[in-house]
């Protein structure tokens, strides 16, 4: 959080700059005949730019609570597929089951998501989730108690086979390229159009240009760092992983 708010206080220190020097050389004072149709164009321009950033801010942060959401689903999924398992009342089933979701959980925690946050998969927890459904697909029963537990796991193991795809799709969705560059471009223009803006005071003008550049710059990082929710200051973490793993050892 400290380093978003120092870069956007080193942006407005530099629009500070860029609007003292616009204003001292060019003489934009000179302009304050037409402040009146450059309002109106600010006020049109402004509320359309705020509409925009308003969507695209609750777009980027609905994809990030939602992924967060599904890699807590999925990571309770295993904790009650390990539970399942233990109702067979076959120990060495058990104990299969919980090193296969033990070397997945720990496949993704060391992983950190690093790949998905850079548009990869990773192949090596794809293996190790098979490698579940192997195990499960090799039980033999020959009691109704076990083939109601089996019917029960094999749907939880689909339900989990379904959170875990969905997950991986919606942490690999990022903002189109020309919504992101639209917004750029729409910001840019509105931190230049605050620097030309012509006022009588000069402090005023610095007042102005300065917090619209320090807003700007805060919502820009605000949207990068949330469009992939796996790199940068608010990052989705393998912690329910961690906590699952925990669960297993400490209540079974």
């Amino acid at each position: 959080m400290k380093t978003v708010i120092i870069k956007s206080l080193i942006s407005t220190l530099i629009i500070l700059l860029v609007t003292l020097i616009v204003g001292e050389s060019y003489g934009l004072k000179d302009l304050l005949t037409d402040v009146g149709g450059l309002g109106a164009f600010v006020t049109v321009f402004g509320t359309l730019y705020g509409i925009m950033t308003a969507f695209v801010v609750f777009e980027v942060w609905g994809q990030y609570n939602k992924t967060s959401d599904l890699v807590s689903q999925e990571a309770q999924g295993l904790e009650r597929l390990y539970r399942l398992s233990i109702y067979f009342r076959d120990e060495n089933l058990a104990s299969r089951i919980k090193e296969a979701i033990t070397s997945y959980s720990n496949a993704i925690i060391t992983g950190k998501f690093h790949n998905l946050g850079s548009g990869q998969r990773n192949k090596e927890s794809g293996m190790i989730f098979r490698r579940i459904s192997e195990i499960i697909r090799g039980i033999t029963f020959d009691d109704d108690h076990d083939h109601v537990v089996f019917d029960h796991m094999v749907s939880h193991y689909g339900q989990l086979s379904k959170i875990r795809t969905e997950r991986i799709t919606q942490s690999l969705i990022r903002l189109p390229t020309l919504l992101k560059f639209f917004l750029y471009l729409s910001s840019f223009s509105t931190i230049v159009t605050f620097i030309i803006m012509p006022f009588a005071n000069t402090y005023f003008s610095l007042f102005t240009a300065g917090i619209i550049g320090f807003v700007i710059s805060m919502v820009l990082q605000l949207v990068e760092d949330l469009d992939n929710p796996f790199i940068g200051h608010w990052n989705i973490t393998p912690e329910p992983f961690e906590r699952a793993l925990e669960h297993i050892e400490q209540d079974y």
